[in-house]
């Protein structure tokens, strides 16, 4: 009893807190220990979807000093440090593409349900919802999401109406091109043709630059509803017709110039040129030496033009003068 009563006096009952091989300190009671451990697993808050600890406490029983000073409060931290916690979140997808995050899926679904009110038929964006986990917290924003979201909307819907319009207005395009290659064909006016060689610049002589029977729309000088002066002629024909210098020379601009649209032009040296307007397709570029059998583009409609046809100018010396004079 004596020593019983010594023992008592001098030495205290404790917990030894081993993990994985490593004493972490002492405790009074391992099942507050326990408890503490289990209740901060099962928690749950905010985007935690797990909380996992590896290894879980050993205990040893023993009996130390009264003055030995237990530390249940550093050994819960030091195991809780350990931890793994996996966090869950909903992505919102475009197309398949994971776009923004959201916390919860309701977030997400309100999210969809918005964007889809007065979405177009038609319009690439396509929503869903994917479950993502993780190891490391992220920050989220449901405005934000909506807000990148509805940005992407509006661009699809600007992109789908600009293509919609395009199709329009190749349609409209070929309409037109068929109607005027109708009235060509009914027109059949012969005074309007010419051979494919009817004339010469300074002993340079010329060829036809459509090697076909186009339809004299608008002559040189005319103005009509315009608001200039023509400075050239138009050749009405088929669109995408092949077009040919009606010269051998130089080739000096190719590509867009204002209401010409796709111009070429041709340097034929003494200070002659021809221009090329409207033209659906360039197939030579500045530098390249032509001859009366390079087909350098089609005819087109681009630029200010009510359909498909051959502006035909002839330079000398940096004015325009009448082809007429020399072709047609």
């Amino acid at each position: 009893m004596f020593i019983g009563t010594v023992t008592f006096v001098k030495y205290k009952p404790v917990y030894t807190v081993t993990v994985s091989g490593d004493t972490l300190g002492y405790v009074n009671e391992k099942s507050e220990l326990d408890e503490n451990l289990t209740k901060y697993i099962n928690h749950r808050e905010g985007t935690i979807a797990c909380i996992d600890i590896a290894n879980m406490p050993e205990y040893n029983f023993e009996l130390v000093t009264r003055k030995t000073v237990t530390q249940e409060k550093k050994i819960f931290n030091k195991i809780k440090d350990t931890a793994v916690i996996t966090y869950k979140t909903y992505a919102i997808t475009v197309n398949g593409e994971q776009i923004n995050e959201v916390d919860t899926e309701l977030e997400a679904e309100n999210i969809i349900a918005t964007l889809q009110e007065d979405l177009k038929e038609g319009v690439e964006f396509n929503l869903g919802i994917v479950e993502i986990y993780k190891t490391e917290q992220t920050s989220t924003s449901k405005d934000l999401a909506f807000q990148t979201l509805n940005d992407m909307k509006l661009a699809k819907t600007e992109e789908y109406e600009a293509e919609q319009a395009r199709i329009e207005a190749e349609r409209l395009a070929q309409e037109e091109a068929a109607r005027q290659a109708a009235l060509y064909a009914q027109a059949k006016v012969a005074s309007e043709a010419t051979s494919y060689g009817s004339g010469n610049i300074s002993g340079m002589y010329l060829t036809n630059p459509l090697r076909t029977t186009p339809l004299i729309t608008s002559r040189f000088g005319e103005s009509g509803s315009r608001r200039y002066v023509h400075t050239g002629l138009d050749l009405a024909t088929a669109l995408g017709t092949s077009i040919y210098p009606i010269a051998s020379g130089t080739v000096v601009f190719a590509g867009w110039q204002g209401s010409y649209g796709n111009l070429i032009m041709i340097d034929h040296g003494d200070g002659i040129q021809s221009w090329y307007g409207h033209c659906n397709d360039i197939y030579v570029s500045v530098g390249d030496s032509v001859s009366t059998d390079t087909c350098i583009g089609s005819v087109g409609s681009t630029g200010n033009s009510t359909g498909p046809h051959l502006h035909l100018e002839i330079r000398i010396n940096g004015t325009a003068v009448n082809p007429q004079n020399y072709l047609y």
